[in-house]
């Protein structure tokens, strides 16, 4: 059983014209353009169809009247529909006084049938031969509309698929836009990040990662200041060492933090996480004292706590820039990279500053027995 059907099941108004035209020129009381598939039949046009089938515009399978035409490729033609053991049965025949009956089968682009072009009458019909080669005729010009159709809506269906083919093909090359950007910008993150791990690895002093982190203001972070802070474990006071672009490191620290206090540095050290000031009004108004330290000449800054490992001091790294900028995940993201290696730089000196204060012992231990 054909599958295909150009049309849904409600009137079109060709179809019906050229239903009502034929039903004029042949003289009778019912004219059916019928498309047949699996689920059922529909008459795209129709005249003389009585009610509640010229609403519905739609029969089952087991009522139709087409099935013969559509299984063969050839026409029916009935003197009296009432005869035929088959028809005799339909609601067409049994309800609806179709009596002389004529259908010539409708055909798709490759000659295939697909529906019906039927006409009937409600008495005795012997069909003319003009009447059949009229019938014939039309049901050509049916089924070369029904194949346009079909014809266009398998373009539009092209479309729609190149179309969406498209749409995807320009999402995916969207995505793969964003996804080069975000590989090239974690590649930068991770070359940076490298390259101060690698200043930082000879590091033996606390001069020398001041002077690392130092170079690091300028390039690749482009900041202005910043700010080390250092507590040991069990102590309220915060020690802060302070870093200006163009300034020598000074080891000196600077004091009067509290670990309690509401700086964004000591935040950090207390509470383990990134503490952004996106512009020094706002900074100032959330941690009081922001001012006082070197950090005050800064319109934006960044604070992320330092991961120390092993030592049981704990620290924080604020950085900050001279113009207001907008701290997105990027810039948290990359800032964070950069104090790990800072981190475990201080962690390495300040675990070498407790050995050396012990003192290596005099000689190896030995065991006797």
């Amino acid at each position: 059983m054909p599958t295909w059907a150009a049309l849904p099941a409600r009137p079109d108004a060709d179809f019906d014209e050229l239903a009502r035209r034929l039903a004029t020129e042949l003289h009778v009381t019912r004219v059916l353009v019928v498309l047949v598939s699996k689920g059922g039949q529909v008459y795209p046009g129709a005249f003389g169809l009585p009610e509640p089938w010229a609403s519905r515009r739609s029969l089952p399978l087991t009522e139709s009247m087409s099935l013969r035409v559509v299984a063969s490729g050839e026409p029916v033609v009935l003197r009296d529909a009432r005869l035929d053991p088959e028809l005799s049965a339909r609601i067409g025949v049994r309800e609806h006084a179709v009596v002389g009956y004529a259908a010539m089968p409708l055909t798709d682009v490759h000659g295939h049938p697909i529906g019906v072009l039927s006409v009937s009458d409600e008495r005795v019909r012997d069909w003319t031969a003009a009447e059949l080669r009229t019938l014939h005729r039309t049901a050509a010009e049916a089924s070369r509309r029904l194949q346009f159709r079909a014809l266009e809506v398998a373009e539009r269906e092209a479309t729609a698929a190149a179309e969406r083919a498209d749409g995807a093909a320009h999402k995916a090359s969207v995505a793969a836009s964003a996804a080069l950007v975000e590989a090239e910008a974690a590649a930068d993150r991770a070359r940076v990040v490298a390259r101060l791990s690698q200043e930082l690895l000879p590091a033996e002093s606390l001069l020398d990662v001041l002077r690392a982190v130092d170079r690091f203001l300028r390039s690749p972070l482009g900041a202005v200041v910043a700010l080390l802070a250092l507590t040991e474990a069990g102590r309220p006071e915060v020690r802060v060492w302070a870093l200006a672009a163009g300034a020598p490191p000074s080891l000196t620290p600077r004091t009067g933090l509290l670990v309690t206090d509401a700086h964004p540095l000591a935040v950090a050290v207390r509470e383990r996480r990134a503490v952004p000031v996106p512009s020094r009004a706002a900074g100032e108004s959330a941690h009081p004292g922001l001012l006082r330290l070197p950090a005050g000449g800064a319109q934006t800054s960044l604070t992320v706590p330092l991961g120390l490992g092993q030592h049981s001091s704990s620290g924080s790294l604020l950085v900050g820039w001279g113009l207001p900028r907008e701290l997105d995940e990027q810039v948290q993201v990359v800032v964070g990279d950069l104090a790990r290696p800072v981190g475990h730089a201080l962690e390495r000196v300040l675990l070498r500053e407790q050995r050396l204060a012990l003192g290596a012992p005099s000689a190896p231990l030995s065991v006797t027995a």
